[in-house]
């Protein structure tokens, strides 16, 4: 190799490390089961889905590399408190219970919880009728705290979504209160083919969904509200929504 491709390769090589160096790293905590919003693309060997789109396109915003940490649900908040992750970025919603452990950015998307239960079942249009019943929750997941609240229930936790939802499929469990547009993606995919579930009954709870960061950290909070903000006033934010749920109204 000539003096010239050293030179060259060298140079080009302290020009990575100067990007590495210069970008200040954003440690993203995320529950990495959860499609559409967060989950390993096995094809391509990295994590995928709406939420991480939209964490990287904020973090370009307001100057981040980010970092995908993957945990469990009920992992984020104490890494948070602990300083292990900087932000929690997994279909949060915003509950009382989280805001009083953690701060939120603004609501960047709006939700709210539906019922699964197997086909064989009646369709439910009121609350009460899951009273007395077996229900499938994930753990730490807005619509087990939700379950929690029915009387006479027994709760069955399990650690992801497709766990519970196999539950249901074979009838271990009655139903489960789960965030509807996972549902709605559910029977987009193929697998489902190979189930016998159903969405029903009325929207539970009106949610909406925020990034989490530690509390008190009110510097970074304001950087992802901007950025964020950004990404809804251009149409970008827009563009990501399309690609993970298609054109309805959010």
């Amino acid at each position: 190799m000539s003096a010239k491709k050293i030179a060259a390769a060298a140079l080009a090589a302290m020009m990575i490390m100067s990007t590495q160096v210069n970008a200040e790293v954003l440690r993203v905590g995320s529950e990495t089961v959860y499609p559409p919003f967060e989950f390993l693309d096995s094809k391509a060997g990295e994590y995928v889905g709406f939420d991480i789109d939209l964490i990287k396109e904020v973090s370009k915003r307001a100057g981040f590399e980010p970092v995908i940490y993957s945990m469990g649900l009920d992992s984020l908040l104490p890494a948070l408190k602990f300083g292990m992750v900087d932000v929690a970025v997994s279909a949060l919603t915003i509950t009382p219970e989280r805001s009083a452990r953690v701060d939120f950015t603004k609501p960047y998307y709006y939700t709210g919880l539906r019922i699964m239960t197997h086909k064989d079942n009646p369709d439910i249009t009121d609350i009460k009728e899951l009273e007395g019943k077996t229900l499938c929750t994930e753990i730490g997941s807005s619509g087990a705290l939700f379950s929690s609240r029915i009387p006479h229930v027994k709760i069955r936790t399990f650690n992801s979504v497709s766990e519970a939802f196999l539950e249901i499929n074979l009838k271990g469990c009655y139903a489960m209160i789960n965030d509807s547009p996972v549902n709605q993606y559910f029977f987009t995919q193929q697998v489902s083919e190979d189930f016998h579930l159903k969405e029903t009954g009325p929207v539970l709870d009106a949610q909406t969904y925020g990034f989490a960061v530690k509390q008190g950290n009110t510097a970074l909070l304001e950087r992802l509200n901007k950025a964020l903000d950004e990404v809804q006033a251009d149409g970008t934010y827009e563009k990501i929504h399309d690609k993970w749920f298609g054109h309805q109204h959010h």
